[in-house]
This record gives structure tokens, sequence and C-alpha cells, in this order.
């Protein structure tokens, strides 16, 4: 017997609601999510905390101008995070005060809340489209 049947119109009224809006979330990709990025521990008397920003603007001309989000956790490792939508442009890095191993990179917001490294020109073309 299905269970459907059973169900008064209402309730399937209210099931039909549930899973339509279920579906939105599913499929809705532009709605900001958490994205993190993992950092090992480090020597914080040389290198700064890790770091992760947002592009929000670029001027033709001139830099991008960056959201910053924050860094969780300590010397020992931790994540950088900040809300961000499929196709943003971020950029993550850790300066290193003696100026030998800085990493400063570029990423693309992938659909599973994944980052893809880039070049800063390809970063740039996908921030125009």
């Amino acid at each position: 017997m299905n269970p459907l049947s059973t169900m008064s119109t209402e309730e399937l009224t209210n099931l039909q609601a549930q899973i339509a809006e279920e579906i939105e979330q599913r499929t809705n990709t532009s709605r900001p999510q958490r994205i993190a990025v993992p950092f090992g521990s480090y020597n914080a008397r040389r290198y700064s905390k890790p770091w992760l920003a947002k592009v929000v603007s670029w001027t033709v001309g001139h830099r991008p101008e960056l959201l910053f989000g924050s860094y969780i956790g300590t010397d020992e490792g931790g994540e950088a995070e900040i809300m961000a939508r499929p196709g943003d442009i971020v950029r993550f890095g850790q300066k290193d005060n003696r100026r030998n191993a800085s990493e400063n990179d570029w990423g693309v917001v992938q659909d599973d809340g994944t980052i893809r490294k880039i070049t800063q020109v390809e970063a740039r073309a996908l921030f125009d489209a």
C-alpha cells in the first residue's frame, strides 16, 4: 500500500511545500556559504596570522577592494573563513616577516564550496565576467 494514499489533502500540500523548499535549498547555489582554507602550524614570530579575503570590487587600473574574513585558530593551526558564493574571487595567504616565503594566492569559489587556485590574470577576467 502506498503511504501517500493515507494522507489527507492538507498533509500532502504541506509535504509538497516542504519538498519544494528542500529542492530550492539544494539547488540554489547563489546563496552565500562558509568558505574555509586550512592552515597548519607556524612560527608566530616569523609569520603573520593567515588570512582570507573576497574581492568585492575591482576598478580598471587599480588594486581590487577586499573584504577580509577571520582566522579561527592559533599558531598551532586553524582555518581562515569567509562567506562567499560560487564564482566569487578570493585571495588567501600568510605573510613571512622575513620576506622569503610569503603566500598570496588567488582562487575562485566552486559550486561545492572548495577553492580552485587561479592566476591574478584569470582572477581579473573572471571578476569582470
